[in-house]
């Protein structure tokens, strides 16, 4: 028969974890995801071949507490191919059934651009396929918040 003995300390070092891993997820449990959507797409000077681009984006908070963001960070794909990435770490408070707008800077992958270009001009079949994929960073006892949205457009 295998016998264990347990220190106070242990057993209190793993009734916390325990707490930690379980009470986290039960503080909101009718947690609702806020949506990320693009409001503006504008090109900024740049110094490089890399473009830069200004994105405008909102936030719309569905939930009855504040979403303090303390950074996020987004790609956008285009008939597959991850052609605008960014991040940023200046972001407003979300109220609690509210939204706020922010602007963040973003690159275009330079070969990653070319590849999407090139696959527009031999299948100019008219729609785009959109992906957008973003992480919101609410706190260090919260897990991140990962929106994807999809669909597509005529350019």
């Amino acid at each position: 028969m295998l016998q264990l003995k347990v220190n106070g300390p242990c057993l209190f070092a793993f009734c916390f974890s325990v707490f930690l891993v379980t009470g986290c997820s039960t503080l909101h449990p009718d947690f609702e995801t806020p949506s990320v959507t693009v409001t503006s797409f504008k090109l900024l000077p740049s110094q490089s071949l890399t473009p830069r681009f200004e994105i405008g984006m909102r936030v719309v908070n569905p939930n009855s507490v504040e979403l303090k963001l303390r950074g996020m960070s987004y790609k956008v794909f285009l008939n597959g191919y991850e052609v605008v990435e960014g991040a940023a770490n200046e972001l407003p408070v979300v109220p609690a059934y509210g939204e706020a707008e922010f602007y963040a800077i973003a690159t275009v992958g330079l070969i990653e651009g070319i590849q999407f270009v090139n696959d527009m001009l031999q299948n100019a079949n008219g729609q785009v396929a959109y992906r957008l994929q973003s992480k919101l960073d609410i706190g260090a006892m919260t897990p991140s918040i990962r929106i994807e949205k999809t669909g597509s457009f005529s350019p």
